[in-house]
């Protein structure tokens, strides 16, 4: 599997090209091990003066058709019979220029030597990860040692920069690797030249988990059955000055390790349910307040992460969630969390994993989160807050071909439903309203038909009102200089259209580094809250006392405002940037 998804990759991107397809002397290699064989060749008869990297670009291109011209070949810029049969008969090539150093027998016979087809197809997958800069060439030097300890350290594995079946493995699954509960406790791997071995995590383990010793909201058995536990007693702690939010005792036992000062602290006190207003429960949905239809599969809320990556784009699932969370993730880029209640989609990705924002805004509608995997430590953390979690190595998921991974992992939301029932993750029959649900006073709101919201330096969103929506547009960093991309969603069937919402909230929360170094911000406690609907802003004030609340959206004396029913996209924009309006 790992060499066939690198493989059909990059077959796809040479085919176009140059057609390496009747030489036996190139097809013995991997299709893009070819590229570097006919870069070799070239380079010695003196057509090509670039790196050996692969790459066929225009350089590779050039020295091929000025060799086709040379030797009297039709330059097509293509690998066909002819000069496969000239490559082989070495005496009858026209050469460039005298190869002053190594002939071809001599290199080809020393990359053989050194090359390896599993290096390459791993440092693709490094370079992908931001963990490898040097060129792609299947040879173990020094900087492909430090990329694969890199990665290793960040997988729970032995960082000590050999390839083993172990880290090949993880490599398959790219960042979704780096450490998850099912890698926490130590095991053993041997190959042909080193052995590998998963480190001990020292995570709180749920499956283990002593009622009398600490209180939780619930925990999940040895079947994986999850069992309410009706003693919670929630941590939530603010640290002044360097701001923090503690979920659990999990993390609290983090910072405390670290020596955090924790003198200075604020708790927050639970606040319950919102008000609402023409709102039953049962009837209208908890997501968005909307009705729901006749023939709603409201059996459990789920909240599956979206990749929000260049490579993710465009993505499935944002136009069929009932609400959508965007959150600040590492690189100053976001992820999403889509949350389905009464609606549902059978091709939803890419999928990515969790982080520690996700579970608190998960946890009042007693949803269960869905992701690729988390960071070491991580997971029993959520659990620990009261949201069960779904990773990927289940038959729900699946992986497509035309992307590459870890940004090619979808999933059916029906099933994860029907899993996520079969577990007993259900708590409610009617999950409590996420806002105050109703009809607003529209003389406390203001014209405003864009904003624009700040993640980072890198990330930034904008959403324009055209009279019916709100339609998405965006900058990323990573993709060009452009601030005005629109943001595309596409189904199974090749169907696409730009993402639009009814309403648009934005809560401006502070920011602070989870203790696993994953940047978060703090959705416990309150900030400033604005809410975009049929071209009217409203500005406000957010509150919540704990994770078991809702998000309440009060003025100045602390008094309830409304929010009409919509499906909502729920921005958790960081307090160091400030919107910008058009009127």
């Amino acid at each position: 599997m790992f060499n066939l998804i690198a493989g059909l990759i990059f077959i796809v991107s040479l085919i176009p090209t140059h057609n390496i397809n009747n030489c036996s002397e190139f097809n013995k290699f991997h299709p893009v091990r070819s590229d570097i064989m006919l870069q070799i060749v070239l380079k010695s008869y003196g057509y090509y003066d670039g790196k050996i990297d692969g790459e066929f670009g225009s350089n590779s291109k050039n020295a091929l058709l000025k060799f086709q011209s040379t030797n009297n070949i039709e330059a097509d810029g293509k690998v066909g019979i002819e000069i496969c049969n000239l490559f082989l008969d070495k005496n009858s090539i026209v050469k460039n220029t005298p190869s002053k150093s190594n002939n071809v027998d001599v290199q080809v016979k020393n990359l053989n030597q050194n090359y390896s087809q599993d290096l390459y197809d791993a440092q693709i997958i490094l370079k992908d990860l931001g963990l490898y800069t040097s060129t792609i060439d299947g040879i173990d030097g020094p900087s492909t040692k430090k990329a694969l300890k890199s990665f290793q350290t960040k997988a729970g594995l032995v960082s000590d920069g050999v390839l083993g079946p172990l880290t090949k493995s993880a490599l398959e699954k790219g960042e979704e690797s780096y450490i998850t509960t099912e890698n926490t406790s130590a095991s053993n791997e041997t190959s042909s030249s080193t052995s590998e071995t998963v480190s001990t995590s020292s995570a709180l383990d749920l499956r283990n988990y002593d009622p009398s010793k600490s209180c939780i909201v619930g925990y999940v058995d040895a079947n994986g059955v999850w069992v309410p536990d009706p003693c919670f007693k929630p941590v939530f702690v603010y640290r002044f000055g360097n701001t923090a939010q503690v979920n659990s005792q999990q993390e609290l036992d983090a910072y405390l390790a670290d020596r955090w000062s924790l003198e200075k602290e604020k708790t927050y006190v639970t606040i319950g349910r919102v008000k609402t207003q023409n709102y039953t429960d049962g009837i209208n949905s908890p997501v968005n307040g909307l009705v729901m239809p006749s023939n709603a599969n409201n059996k459990i809320v789920i909240g599956v992460k979206n990749d929000n990556n260049v490579r993710a784009r465009p993505q499935s699932g944002p136009q069929d969630a009932d609400a959508v969370f965007e959150v600040l993730v590492e690189g100053g880029m976001t992820r999403f969390i889509n949350i389905f209640y009464e609606s549902d989609t059978t091709y939803h990705g890419p999928i990515r994993s969790a982080r520690p924002t996700d579970p608190t805004v998960l946890r009042p509608l007693d949803g269960v989160l869905v992701a690729s995997g988390a960071t070491g430590g991580l997971i029993p953390e959520i659990l620990d807050i009261g949201v069960p979690v779904i990773t990927d190595r289940r038959p729900e998921f699946f992986r497509i071909e035309s992307r590459r991974a870890p940004h090619n992992l979808y999933a059916d939301t029906i099933k994860l439903k029907n899993l996520a029932i079969a577990k007993g993750y259900k708590k409610s029959t009617d999950p409590q309203p996420l806002f105050p649900w109703g009809n607003p006073n529209y003389n406390v709101w203001k014209d405003a038909y864009s904003v624009s919201l700040k993640f980072s330096s890198q990330t930034e969103t904008k959403w324009t009102w055209n009279g019916i929506n709100y339609s998405r547009s965006y900058y990323d960093a990573y993709e060009g200089s452009s601030k005005n991309n629109k943001h595309s969603w596409s189904d199974r069937n090749g169907a696409s259209g730009q993402i639009t919402v009814k309403t648009v909230i934005a809560l401006f929360c502070e920011p602070y580094i989870h203790p696993l170094q994953l940047p978060s911000v703090k959705t416990v406690g309150e900030g400033r809250a604005i809410v975009l609907h049929n071209g009217k802003l409203l500005d406000a004030t957010w509150k919540r006392g704990s994770n078991l609340d809702p998000f309440h959206i009060v003025d100045s004396n602390g008094k309830t405002l409304f929010i009409p029913p919509g499906k909502p996209w729920i921005s958790l924009v960081p307090t160091t940037y400030t919107p910008t309006f058009d009127n």
